[in-house]
């Protein structure tokens, strides 16, 4: 599959789940309650994996029952206790109010995140250049491989595949 000018491999959905990513540079491009399912499978074998967070979503070590105060108590604790960064600890925090949206569970997130060859960019995707990403600020960060959330603003805009 190919996504606009992208010459690597496109993976959309599920379609990451049980890939070897081995030796190669991989692009997450999905919001973060998808990029909390698929950024620690993927940051186990790849070679280097950049998350281009859409937005920030609360993370949650397990599913919360009960009302939203002990929802957003374990979500804002989870997130002190495992990000230690405070300013990747705001680039992780929504803006919006806990339940508002479905909550991800994501145990191995935030340390997939803090692997030596994980980084989280939060600047808009702008393109898709033949070796890799561009942003806004007009970077362009090279990957043999994008994978696309299933929610993500890409896959919801039916880019040429």
């Amino acid at each position: 599959m190919m996504l606009g000018e992208f010459r690597g491999e496109v993976l959309r959905g599920t379609e990451w789940f049980g890939h070897d990513f081995a030796g190669q540079r991989v692009a997450v491009v999905a919001p973060g309650r998808e990029a909390a399912q698929i950024v620690p499978e993927v940051a186990a074998t790849a070679l280097s994996v950049k998350v281009f967070q859409e937005e920030p979503d609360w993370v949650v070590p397990m599913p919360v029952p009960g009302p939203t105060v002990v929802g957003i108590a374990v979500a804002r604790v989870f997130l002190r206790w495992q990000v230690k960064d405070p300013w990747l600890r705001r680039l992780l925090t929504p803006d919006r109010r806990f339940g508002s949206r479905k909550t991800a569970p994501g145990l191995g997130y935030y340390g997939a995140l803090a692997r030596p060859g994980c980084k989280l960019i939060t600047w808009p995707v702008y393109a898709f250049a033949p070796h890799g990403v561009r942003t806004a600020e007009g970077i362009e960060h090279q990957a043999d491989v994008v994978v696309l959330g299933a929610s993500s603003l890409f896959a919801k805009e039916g880019l040429p595949a």
